[in-house]
């Protein structure tokens, strides 16, 4: 719910489960809670049904976008998603920290895995327009 609703920041979601697995749930828990400006902000968002789907619709839009922009960089081989970020294999001898740091001293921020499973893999987190430009333009300077 977070990201559909622009709240991706606040950390929030929800789910709906039948109560014999609530208890496994409860034993899994964080131990910290969601904030109360968080609760407040998207109960407020649920009341506005038509807002969340337009924000949706934003998001999706700005990933598709974002997933053909990012097929054109050479060094990069990135996935299809369903969600609000997209991982990208880093290729062609292109190291996937060197690529983080290089990008973070442009003022762009990207993660990058360390875990050998996904090792030389970088994520990148759908945005605003702007962001993408942003993001594109330093990593065509890179290429």
């Amino acid at each position: 719910m977070n990201t559909d609703a622009g709240l991706a920041g606040l950390r929030v979601g929800y789910g709906a489960f039948p109560l014999s697995i609530i208890e496994y749930l409860w034993r899994a828990k964080q131990p910290y809670n969601v904030s109360v400006a968080a609760e407040v902000s998207a109960c407020a968002a649920l009341q506005n049904p038509a807002y969340l789907e337009k924000v949706k619709e934003v998001l999706v839009q700005e990933r598709d976008r974002l997933y053909k922009l990012l097929k054109e960089v050479p060094f990069l081989n990135p996935f299809p998603s369903y969600s609000n970020f997209i991982l990208c294999e880093v290729t062609s001898g292109m190291d996937a920290k060197k690529l983080k740091d290089d990008l973070a001293k442009k003022g762009v921020m990207i993660r990058h895995y360390s875990n050998k499973e996904l090792k030389g893999y970088v994520r990148v987190s759908v945005g605003k327009p702007e962001h993408t430009d942003a993001l594109m333009a330093c990593l065509n300077s890179l290429s």
